[in-house]
């Protein structure tokens, strides 16, 4: 062993689903984890008398997306909340989802809060959820139908810029009503 040791806090260790809410809508089971990515993306500042140099960074915007896989296929109730362009109806008794044309819509309006909160804490604890203001859900997606596998919604969220705040906010990790 080294010279010298880290210092290991395993408490501070994370691992488990999360519970996915999107607009206070518990979507139900997921499958293959959720991804969250995220960044401040910075441009370089230089200066001719310093040729290609980099002098400094400056923040430039920030970007974050999530990615979920969602197992509650026969939910139409939850596929509206996950695509909503689309339209749910009902029929005589009968629900379906309708997907029609929504050509030059803005999407702003149909973005809202999403937040995933880690199932290994209480229900009453938000200190470790994720928590994103305005969630926008890409209704870039794929459904297979297959003898060996369950069968999956794939959703990719983008995060915009809550603007209803200044300084704008993207995201909290913690207890966003504090």
């Amino acid at each position: 062993m080294g010279a010298s040791q880290a210092t290991i806090s395993v408490s501070n260790f994370d691992i488990g689903p999360a519970q996915v809410l999107f607009n206070g809508i518990d979507l139900g089971g997921t499958s293959g984890g959720v991804k969250i990515k995220f960044k401040y993306e910075k441009k370089a500042l230089k200066a001719d008398q310093t040729g290609s140099s980099n002098l400094d960074f400056a923040v430039s915007g920030m970007q974050a997306s999530v990615e979920t896989m969602f197992q509650e296929t026969r939910n139409k109730t939850n596929l509206q909340a996950l695509f909503p362009m689309a339209n749910v109806v009902t029929t005589s008794g009968h629900l379906y989802v309708d997907f029609k044309d929504q050509t030059a819509v803005r999407q702003l309006a149909y973005s809202a809060p999403l937040q995933l909160h880690p199932l290994e804490e209480a229900l009453s604890s938000n200190d470790y959820d994720w928590y994103f203001y305005k969630a926008l859900p890409l209704e870039d997606s794929e459904y297979n139908f297959n003898p060996a596998e369950q069968a999956k919604v794939k959703i990719h969220w983008e995060i915009l810029l809550d603007l209803t705040v200044n300084p704008a906010r993207l995201f909290r990790v913690g207890n966003h009503a504090l």
